[in-house]
């Protein structure tokens, strides 16, 4: 039996191929799609710019393959090293416990990164404590647009998940919004201010949706074009489409 040369693409292309690799796979995603809906609207959800996706990543498991929420997973792993990092360079974090809020009759919930309560001292910097701190993981080229045009741009769904955090934990001093570029493990932290009146739009919001969801209703699309690249890549989209 002859080598397989590992730097040819084709090479690599049959190795994914393989009965085994693919059989593995298989079941890692058979495994991964088994889990319950949540009894509760997360904040990290709400500020989609989807509604009736909002619905399906409350009450349905997305169609992800396993390598999708490895990606998701590996945010969790530079959470807790941004954090270390920022502990050691001399910030402190309030308890687990103050991180956490239930609003709207506890329907919608949310649990912040950090809370932090203290800093060391920066020479002509200002930042306020307490403040909310939430971390996010991203590829290089999102990390660049966010270095170039802010979070609130980039990804406003964040933005509203740290709008949520600060009104519902009553931290309304800017956040400290850490940014990991998982593919060099750069670090950036721009600050977010608080903006009370979009926060309460998107409260208003995450109540259409409960409201909706409660009754049994799916709400709008943001688009009536399935060949949406947005809709392309949701994990909703087969069982999404099925319905008007």
């Amino acid at each position: 039996m002859s080598a397989i040369d590992l730097s040819d693409a084709d090479a690599r292309a049959h190795l994914a191929a393989t009965p085994l690799n693919e059989e593995i796979n298989a079941l890692i995603d058979r495994a991964a799609a088994i889990e319950l809906p949540r009894g509760f609207l997360g904040a990290s959800t709400v500020g989609h710019h989807c509604m009736r996706q909002v619905q399906f990543d409350w009450w349905c498991k997305p169609l992800l393959a396993d390598r999708i929420r490895l990606i998701f997973e590996r945010g969790h792993f530079f959470e807790a090293e941004a954090r270390k990092r920022l502990s050691v360079a001399g910030f402190a974090f309030a308890a687990p416990e103050a991180l956490e809020f239930a609003a709207l009759n506890g329907d919608l919930r949310g649990h912040a990164d950090g809370v932090i309560i203290a800093g060391p001292a920066m020479p002509g910097v200002y930042l306020a404590f307490p403040c909310v701190w939430e971390c996010k993981a991203i590829n290089a080229k999102n990390w660049r647009a966010v270095e170039r045009d802010g979070i609130e741009k980039v990804f406003p769904r964040y933005a509203v998940q740290v709008w949520l955090y600060q009104r519902f934990l009553d931290k309304t001093n800017p956040a400290l919004f850490t940014v990991v570029n998982a593919d060099t493990c750069e670090l950036l932290h721009p600050a977010l201010p608080f903006n009370a009146a979009l926060a309460d739009l998107w409260v208003e919001r995450a109540g259409e949706i409960i409201a909706a969801t409660r009754k049994g209703e799916l709400l709008p699309r943001f688009t009536d074009n399935p060949g949406d690249w947005r809709c392309q890549i949701c994990g909703h989209r087969e069982r999404c489409w099925k319905h008007p």
